[in-house]
Formats: structure tokens, C-alpha cells, sequence
């Protein structure tokens, strides 16, 4: 730790505009996003022309723009959308609530995760799996917790089941340890049930809320589960315990990804932008991260401590890792790091 830069040492290299923050400019990401899910929808009988497939790749299409909305509404939650607390509670709300994700629970725990990077017990919303927790998993359990194709479901059922932090629906869950924070859950939530209900009634029908609703929803959350695996996950990661852990060692344990194909771009940069993100979650706008991202690597370098991978096969990265990396080992040591037998 004593060898690294402090974060006040990273922040000073980073240009101040890199922290300012523009509603004006916000919303018309927000905007942007809206237009191209619109349009999306819109083209949507051409896709189902090609059976299938063409359907399989629309909901890929329509989870990724669906994610890039989530960020924007997750600059909301980081304060970061404006310099306004109620209007970022207000787009927070309209953004998490149409993707059904509760907007103030989930700004809890990822507050926590953003707090507490790569520490095996404190770092909410990305649990650390153990040898010792592995070892209790039962066929089933593996399945549902590395497989490719439950991606699009574990994202509910962290934020409904409460797999493993707990419900971010129920008032009454561990996550919450205060009446305003009951209450908050309360409204996020009403919130989201209100947006399911106008799509089904906007949609008329049940099979087509499924298929235009409640499919796409499913879609985003594998974007997002992957978006978050491939950004705190490699081989060389390291997990820490209480007294060997770190802000700035935590967070050095985030990747860049640039995806490329423009993904990046419409994804706001979360993806090659995350080391950036990560160290000042409060304060950096999306749309100044690549600046930011420049002068952190910059930075950075000179310590060998940036981790930048470009990750152009980023579904084949996701499926590879989500394969062979699968639990820590360490545990007790204070450093963790991932067991690779496959």
C-alpha cells in the first residue's frame, strides 16, 4: 500500500473539468438513449423476420441500449447526473423503475461496493465466492451461479431474492437499517411494479409484456452481470480481509475493457472507463471518463498497477472466466487470490 500513489496524489492528475457536472448534457445522453431504444423497438418486425436468431440478437441489441440508459441512471445514484439531489432522485427513479431495479436500495449497496472494492466481506452487489463457501455447492448451485446462460437471471434475483445480500424489495431486509431506508425501499419499489404494470397495459396482453417487456428486462440484467464480472475479474485479481485491505488498493483491482465495435460509446464509457469510475464514483460524470481515464493511466503506469485489457471477444471472455475462475482461495491470509484449476 505504502508504495502506491494516494488517491489525493491520483486525484491532483486528473483535470478539474473532469469533475464538473452538466444536467443539460446528462439528460440529453439520456435522451439519446430513449431515441435509440424507441428506434429499436420500432425496427423490430425486420428482426423477427429472421426467425430466432434475428430475435436473439434484437434482445441483445435492446439489453445493451437498455444498459446504457442504467448508466445514466446510475450517474443518478453516484450524484453525479447533477449537482441537484432531487433530480437526480427523480431520473434515478424513472431509469432504475423502467429496468425494474429498485433505485434507492440498489444505490446502497453499490455504494458499498464502490466503498469497499475487492474486500472479501464488505464489497456488496459482487460477491467473493471462497473454496470454503464453493465446497457447499451442490450441482445445481454451480450451474445456476457460472453458467452463461443464467447471466440474464441473476441479476434478478439479486435484486428480488436477495441472492446474496439480500431482498431490495422488502422493506424489512437486511439491507436496510433505518425507517427512512424502509421507506425508500418502499417507494423504489412501487416505482418499478408501477412501470411493470404500464408496460402491460401498454402492451395489452401477457405474452406480449413477456416478449416486450419482460424478456428485454432479463437482457439488460446479462449485460449488466457481464459488464460487472469482466470488470472485477481476471486472473490476477486480488481480495483482501480487514487489515490488509485498501481504498486505493481496492480499487486497483478494476479493469478497463474497451469492447469496441462503438460499444463502448453507447454504453458510456462503463466499460473502458471503470478504473476511472471507480476511484471517484461521487465526483466524475460518464461523460468525462475517457479524459479522466487518460490522466489515471498516466499516472498509474509507471507503477505497474493499470490494468487495461482490450476485450473485443468480450462474450467469449465472459464465458471463459465465468468457467475458470470460480473461487478464491487464501481465505484467513488476508490476500486472496482466484483458484485456477480449469
Amino acid at each position: 500500500q505504502e508504495s502506491l500513489p494516494s488517491l489525493a496524489e491520483i486525484k491532483a492528475a486528473i483535470p478539474k473539468e473532469c469533475f464538473e457536472k452538466d444536467l443539460v448534457k446528462s439528460i440529453a445522453y439520456l435522451i439519446w438513449d430513449v431515441i435509440l431504444m424507441v428506434i429499436l423497438y420500432k425496427v423490430e418486425p425486420v428482426f423477427e423476420l429472421a426467425g430466432y436468431p434475428g430475435m436473439i440478437f434484437w434482445y441483445f441489441l435492446v439489453g445493451m441500449i437498455g444498459s446504457s440508459i442504467f448508466v445514466v441512471g446510475h450517474d443518478c445514484g453516484h450524484t453525479t447526473f447533477s449537482n441537484y439531489q432531487w433530480i437526480n432522485d427523480i431520473f434515478g427513479h424513472l431509469t432504475h423503475g423502467a429496468l425494474f431495479a429498485p433505485y434507492w436500495p440498489w444505490q446502497k449497496t453499490h455504494r458499498a461496493h464502490h466503498t469497499f472494492t475487492s474486500h472479501l466481506t464488505k464489497d456488496l452487489g459482487h460477491p467473493w465466492i471462497t473454496k470454503a463457501k464453493y465446497d457447499t455447492y451442490n450441482e445445481a448451485d454451480k450451474f445456476f451461479s457460472y453458467s452463461v446462460f443464467t447471466a440474464a437471471f441473476r441479476w434478478l434475483a439479486y435484486l428480488i431474492i436477495g441472492l446474496p445480500d439480500g431482498c431490495h424489495f422488502y422493506p424489512g431486509s437486511v439491507i436496510f437499517s433505518n425507517f427512512k431506508e424502509r421507506i425508500q425501499c418502499a417507494i423504489s419499489g412501487i416505482v418499478c411494479v408501477a412501470w411493470a404494470t404500464a408496460a402491460y397495459y401498454y402492451f395489452g396482453t401477457f405474452p406480449l409484456w413477456v416478449k416486450f417487456y419482460v424478456i428485454p428486462v432479463l437482457s439488460h440484467g446479462f449485460w449488466l452481470i457481464m459488464i460487472t464480472y469482466l470488470q472485477h475479474k481476471t486472473d490476477d485479481i486480488q481480495v483482501y480481509e480487514d487489515g490488509t485491505w485498501g481504498y486505493v488498493r481496492g480499487q486497483l483491482q478494476t479493469i478497463d475493457r474497451p469492447y469496441g465495435f462503438g460499444i463502448d460509446e453507447l454504453l458510456h464509457h462503463i466499460t473502458d472507463g471503470h478504473v476511472a469510475h471507480h476511484f471517484f464514483f461521487t465526483g466524475i460524470p460518464h461523460y468525462n471518463l475517457m479524459k479522466a481515464t487518460a490522466a489515471i493511466q498516466q499516472k498509474l503506469e509507471p507503477f505497474g498497477v493499470y490494468r487495461k485489457e482490450k476485450s473485443y471477444d468480450f462474450l467469449w471472455k465472459f464465458a471463459a472466466i465465468t468457467n475458470r475462475l470460480q473461487y478464491l482461495i487464501g481465505e484467513g491470509t488476508g490476500l486472496l487470490t482466484f483458484a485456477k484449476e480449469k
